[in-house]
């Protein structure tokens, strides 16, 4: 089903945001208030609710959540609505408690009334998402200069999940020509950057409002990883800052130390079992430890519940490595309970919960020769779950090129909501069975 853009805009998502905040406001006064309010009572709660909402509705104008384009993608909805939310609640406080003499004090009132509007916003967005599918799609035209760009058709039609359909090519001939659909994207080759004869016909998409990405933005923005064979010194000091902000170094140790406590709780909860497990299955001891490369290139000593045979060497471990012992070990590395004591390292602060898996010793000394840049990935604290992990498992040189690809991508986008992302989803892929 599909519907126009400012159709859909305004009756399928400013016009229902605006019924949700009333249905929203009864269900907080019934919930609330379940024994019933007097008629004054609900009118004043309508009265300031109602000024509240026009502001309101600027915030979710301000962080584009009335945008389709928002719709589009998963992650950026959930931001959307997130960050409108929050500037909600900001607002709504400032309202009432910078007026002393309204009558309504409503401290777990409001807290309540905003829980249940995120949720039914929410469940409306996914409602649209799933009806109005092919209306969420981004199309998206590719430009070919002596062929280059073809097989990026194949790469955008392999993730159509992620909002984007490929509609056609477009050559160096045709562009003038080419009829373009509105709030679309055009992908652009390096190649364009040698021909100022087509720079004027690009700048007239531009104007019309069609986007034009350069591939390498349009792989990240994509695959939301790094295009790794232009990569030099310049985008690292363009794009990479390696000194990280004080809020977000602070929220994210708050984050490891309260996560650490509850995997050390775990980890001596779970030993007694998974010590006979370990013990049962296989000679040798229950702990396995390794140095690994941990940030700015420092290694560490790396601990694990032994889920391999005791004779196994530092070398590449292959998806369905035939020296895990037996159906303990696959057991332990699928549920990730093998992981259990690395908690104490994030107590430490040797690892954090998020961020690139530490490597090898022996494997970094031979990556660093044959990728280049491959050093960048220990910019940033090592993690028990990483971006890359969600995506790639490496166990040869060109999948660790791959995984590299997603770490660059993690340093260079890092904050407190990329880390609550990747924590959500590495829970969500272990209850599926389908974590790497």
């Amino acid at each position: 089903m599909t519907l126009s853009s400012s159709a859909l805009k305004f009756w399928l998502i400013i016009v229902p945001t605006i019924g949700l905040l009333y249905v929203s406001l009864w269900l907080t006064i019934l919930f609330r208030y379940p024994q019933g309010l007097p008629q004054e009572s609900v009118n004043a709660h309508l009265i300031s609710f109602s000024i509240i909402y026009v502001l309101w509705l600027v915030s979710f104008f301000v962080f584009r959540f009335f945008e389709q384009q928002t719709f589009s993608r998963l992650s950026v909805l959930f931001k959307a609505l997130l960050f409108s939310m929050v500037a909600n609640g900001i607002i709504a406080i400032v309202y009432f408690y910078a007026q002393p003499g309204l009558i309504l004090t409503p401290r777990r009132f409001l807290l309540l009334h905003i829980l249940i509007t995120s949720v039914l916003l929410l469940l409306w967005a996914l409602t649209l998402r799933l009806l109005f599918r092919n209306s969420f799609v981004t199309p998206v035209y590719i430009l070919t200069v002596d062929n280059e760009l073809i097989d990026l058709r194949y790469t955008i039609e392999n993730n159509r999940y992620l909002g984007f359909h490929f509609v056609d090519f477009i050559s160096e001939t045709s562009i003038h020509s080419q009829e373009i659909r509105l709030n679309s994207v055009v992908i652009i080759p390096d190649q364009i950057y040698t021909r100022p004869d087509m720079w004027q016909a690009l700048y007239e998409l531009r104007t019309q409002g069609i986007r034009l990405l350069d591939h390498k933005q349009f792989h990240e923005e994509l695959l939301r990883s790094i295009y790794l064979p232009t990569l030099n010194e310049l985008w690292f000091l363009q794009n990479v800052h390696y000194t990280e902000k004080h809020f977000y170094k602070l929220v994210k140790r708050v984050i490891d130390i309260l996560c650490g406590l509850v995997g050390t709780l775990a980890l001596i909860v779970t030993f007694p079992v998974v010590a006979i497990l370990i013990k049962l299955s296989s000679p040798g001891p229950l702990f396995f430890s390794q140095k690994r490369i941990g940030k700015d290139g420092q290694p560490f000593t790396l601990y694990k519940y032994r889920t391999m045979r005791v004779d196994s060497k530092d070398e590449w471990s292959p998806e369905n490595d035939q020296r895990i012992t037996g159906v303990v070990g696959k057991f332990l590395r699928k549920t990730r309970l093998d992981e259990l004591p690395q908690s104490l390292m994030i107590l430490k602060g040797d690892m954090s919960l998020v961020g690139p898996r530490p490597e090898i010793v022996a494997i970094v000394e031979e990556l660093r020769k044959q990728i280049p840049f491959y050093d960048e990935r220990h910019a940033v604290k090592p993690g028990l779950t990483g971006w890359a992990q969600l995506h790639v498992y490496a166990g040869t040189v060109e999948e660790t090129r791959r995984k590299l690809q997603y770490d660059l991508y993690y340093i260079k986008h890092r904050s407190v909501l990329f880390d609550i992302e990747v924590i959500l989803k590495t829970i969500s892929s272990v209850l599926t069975g389908s974590g790497r």
